[in-house]
């Protein structure tokens, strides 16, 4: 045997050594659970019991805690689902109710349909209060010896026409634009819609006749 096998052989040698204390542990450990049972089978019962109860009871709690929350959230769920149900319910019931009457509140009344009726708070303007009456239509220039004529007013059968606001009326068209397109009818009343503005408004109110 030359110098090269002695050398090889007494590192496997070695190398077994090395592995053989690695193992031992484990082997020894192997053992001693294994006799354990055997011999003491009520100790080793009490003790793995005894290990897992502790185990079991956070499981256990963990459950409830997790149960116990569910429920929670069921019932907020529950109870903001009902709320969203009773508040549709009353929406639907007053609208319900406004549409019900609104029908029976709204009457209808044709304007045309009337007559005319005194007014003896009339006139709401005269030649004297209005630029836009000419000449030619200003009969208290020309002779007429009475005014009774300047208070009437038209009354349709079945409703009552408020008096005009000439400030309402000028809020409800601000930055629009109204026109008559007529003959001389047309132009009478684009004429009688000034006079009844004119109350609120100045001489220098933009108008236009074409």
């Amino acid at each position: 045997m030359n110098f090269q096998d002695l050398e090889l052989a007494l590192g496997k040698l070695q190398t077994r050594k090395k592995n053989a204390t690695k193992i031992a542990p484990f082997v020894a450990l192997a053992i001693l659970f294994t006799l354990i049972p055997i011999y003491y089978p009520n100790k080793f019962s009490q003790v793995l019991s005894s290990s897992l109860v502790p185990l079991q009871d956070n499981v256990s709690q963990k459950k409830e805690y997790l149960t116990s929350r569910e429920e929670q959230q069921e019932k907020i769920i529950i109870s903001s689902a009902e709320k969203d149900e009773k508040s549709l319910q009353t929406n639907l019931t007053k609208s319900d109710s406004y549409y019900s009457v609104a029908p029976q509140a709204i009457k209808k009344c044709d304007l045309f349909s009337g007559e005319w009726i005194p007014n003896p708070e009339g006139p709401y303007y005269t030649n004297m209060t209005c630029f836009q009456i000419q000449e030619h239509q200003n009969c208290m220039k020309y002779g007429r010896p009475d005014t009774g004529f300047l208070k009437w007013k038209w009354k349709p059968d079945d409703c009552e026409l408020p008096i005009f606001d000439p400030r309402q009326f000028l809020e409800l068209v601000r930055d629009k634009s109204l026109a008559f397109i007529g003959d001389s009818v047309a132009r009478n009343h684009m004429q009688s819609l000034i006079c009844l503005l004119s109350r609120v408004t100045s001489r220098s109110s933009p108008c236009f006749v074409i």
